[in-house]
């Protein structure tokens, strides 16, 4: 009942908004219905009748709250909602459980409508109040507003489920025997590191927005739709978990495709298979070991017909969960090919909002400030908006002309936008400048910068609403002075400088982030025309990359620095602490018995945390991946082809391609490592290069 005169206006609003509908990302099948609109008169009931326009209805209050939707959302505060109602102003004033909303984080795009970032605020229903500064009328609701008492994170996984979560909570008592629950089917591999923190491995199921129930001792807490699944693959499936090793160990094994249980695959728990310990992945997708043997440290390996490969050494836990990628190979189809829903998309939605520039009067939108009119008859006004990227060193690629936003593009508030997304909570950015489509590259100018955070998106949904606020004037310059290795015969020879801006857990990347230039070098790169960091970015960072890499194409031997933040108050920005390039041994040049990983670096004061080597055979189709702590140069390895059982678990005879990386993480535990970690994009440095050579 705490929720329900909340959820009677959510409801209500809901009504008035645009309903769920269909979406497909690209690569899929299905469309968009179109929804009901509200006119300029009343709302659509969908079966030909209206509710307005009428004369000879009483609207109530001219001001008037009417709610918020969401109308609930995490402790930790910064969900973006929309506040409805009549006669808001440019001048409003909110307040949510007694917090005032800052100026930067609200904007009125309507009288009838306020959008906000809802700050941090207690568990349980909060007040929501509106104040129009100027002739000091308030209105309020009681309980307009619901702080959940705990937040998921992430909040989005794989519809295959193994997505590792941690449950935050506020003034909660999570203890041994907590159990959670995640769209009704329970959470496996629960631990619990306090009263406040809980751990658990998500279960299979339905793409969409899931409640999350936390029960200890009786009492349970429950969130709506705290977790969201969608089919694509989530960097937090698998890995290093449980207690130290002592005597028992766990394996978890599946596809990483289907998320199907790898029954009949092989552990084999050692580096050297003649005193390694073996066991059979069983059709729950679990192995359990169990010797006096297993204590301390020891080499894990996964093998299974018609996947890849995958070990790690020298694992300090008691519990390895792992994906392994199939082998794309016509020889590994049997029987009918599994349903992959219909036309195997991956069902997302659609976000739709407006581009709102500073300078409207009383609703009406303002012109482009801040952008220049064009010079040159080739040149034209153009925004674009992106959601933000897992890695700050992707590129930066200016959409198709298509997707251009300009003056002459609709809107009420301002120019209309619309983007498909897959399901989950996003941050989006937009970008508004001067764009050339004449030129080769085209090119394209940024003058003004815009954000909007926390949009949550379920599969076939439309969400409209999501306007940003474009007050961001990109006109901060960044000096960078990097100190990269020494180039050898080999490479590296030139060096690629990056910027990004931080947005929340993403990245935004910039039109004017990167410059190239020849090593070796000493002189500071200079990078012009960056969003300013005040405003709806105050909290944010530059996030600065510097990769010393061979060739046109970029190739290796490369040695990359990335995440490093600033403010830009320090010009030059230094750059250090690049890593050696490794030098593979074992596999060298000539045949590989597969039976030893050896590299070697040169002696450097910086030290990695993470070594991962590729072995790759038959032009790839198998790629046998070894992950080892930082420190590893030398580990022995189970020879895959002498594996019991009728089919083969190993590499491909002939032609192999050996590669190896050593990595730096910001905050990293070998014994908590997670899958998402194994990717560059997750490390703050590292040194590569490869090799050919036969097996």
């Amino acid at each position: 009942m705490r929720h329900a005169r909340a959820l009677r206006v959510a409801f209500l609003i809901s009504l008035a908004s645009a309903g769920a509908l269909g979406a497909c990302l690209p690569g899929g099948s299905g469309g968009f219905l179109e929804p009901d609109r509200v006119d300029a008169g009343g709302l659509s009931l969908g079966d030909g009748s209206a509710t307005g326009p009428r004369k000879d209805v009483d609207l109530g209050d001219p001001f008037a709250l009417d709610g918020l939707l969401p109308a609930h959302g995490p402790f930790s505060g910064r969900t973006r909602a929309q506040a409805s109602g009549r006669g808001f102003s440019p001048d409003m004033q909110v307040f949510v459980g007694g917090v005032e909303v800052t100026r930067e984080a609200l904007f009125a795009t309507s009288p009838t409508r306020l959008a906000l970032e809802v700050p941090p605020g207690k568990p349980g229903p909060a007040e929501v109040r509106v104040r129009n500064r100027a002739t000091a009328q308030e209105r309020s609701l009681t309980e307009g507003y619901f702080y959940d008492a705990f937040v998921v994170r992430p909040d989005t996984g794989a519809t295959s489920g193994g997505t590792r979560v941690v449950i935050e909570g506020s003034g909660t008592a999570f203890a041994s025997g907590t159990t959670v629950t995640v769209g009704g089917k329970t959470c496996a591999e629960v631990t619990v590191t306090d009263a406040t923190h809980v751990g658990c491995l998500t279960p299979e199921h339905t793409a969409g927005a899931k409640d999350v129930v936390v029960t200890t001792g009786g009492t349970s807490i429950q969130v709506r739709e705290a977790f969201t699944y969608n089919d694509a693959v989530d960097g937090y499936r698998g890995g290093l978990s449980g207690g130290a090793l002592s005597g028992r160990l766990r394996v978890l094994a599946f596809d990483a495709y289907t998320g199907a249980a790898l029954a009949g695959g092989t552990v084999v728990a050692g580096g050297d298979l003649a005193t390694a310990k073996l066991g059979r992945v069983t059709a729950t997708g679990v192995v359990e070991l169990n010797d006096p043997s297993l204590t301390g440290k020891v080499t894990v390996t996964v093998a299974a017909k018609c996947h890849q490969p995958l070990t790690f050494v020298d694992v300090p836990v008691d519990t390895v969960t792992v994906y392994l990628d199939p082998v794309l190979d016509i020889s590994c189809a049997e029987g009918d090919p599994p349903s992959l829903g219909g036309g195997g998309g991956r069902f997302g939605g659609v976000i739709e909002g407006e581009l709102v520039f500073p300078g409207g009067v009383e609703f009406r939108r303002a012109g482009w400030s801040g952008v220049p009119a064009p010079k040159r008859p080739t040149e034209r006004m153009a925004a674009y908006v992106f959601f933000t990227t897992a890695s700050p060193t992707a590129r930066f690629e200016l959409p198709d002309p298509v997707f251009a936003i300009t003056p002459d593009s609709p809107g009420d508030a301002g120019y209309l936008f619309s983007v498909v997304g897959a399901p989950g909570n996003h941050s989006l950015y937009a970008v508004a400048g001067l764009e050339d489509r004449s030129e080769t590259p085209p090119r394209f100018v940024p003058y003004v910068y815009g954000v909007v955070r926390g949009v949550g998106l379920g599969a076939k949904q439309r969400v409209v609403g999501a306007d940003i606020f474009m007050n961001v004037v990109a006109d901060h310059a960044l000096s960078i002075a990097a100190s990269p290795p020494a180039p050898t015969t080999r490479g590296p020879d030139r060096l690629v400088t990056q910027v990004a801006m931080s947005l929340g857990t993403g990245f935004a990347t910039l039109p004017l982030g990167e410059r190239i230039t020849p090593l070796p070098t000493s002189a500071p790169v200079s990078l012009v025309g960056l969003p300013s960091l005040d405003g709806a970015v105050a909290t944010e960072s530059y996030v600065v990359s510097a990769r010393a890499v061979s060739g046109p194409r970029e190739q290796l031997p490369a040695s990359i620095v990335s995440r490093v933040r600033t403010n830009g108050a320090v010009s030059p920005l230094g750059i250090g602490g690049f890593l050696p390039v490794p030098v593979m041994v074992n596999p060298g040049a000539g045949v590989w018995d597969g039976k030893r990983l050896r590299f070697s670096t040169s002696a450097v004061a910086t030290t990695a945390d993470l070594v991962r080597a590729t072995i790759a055979s038959g032009n790839g189709l198998v790629t046998w991946t070894v992950i080892a702590p930082g420190a590893t140069r030398d580990a022995p390895l189970p020879d895959l082809s002498a594996l019991p059982g009728p089919d083969p678990l190993g590499l491909v005879r002939g032609a192999i391609t050996s590669t190896v990386y050593v990595a730096r993480i910001d905050g990293f535990d070998y014994a908590r490592l997670r899958n998402g970690q194994l990717a560059t994009g997750a490390w703050s440095a590292f040194g590569v290069d490869s090799l050919p050579g036969a097996y």
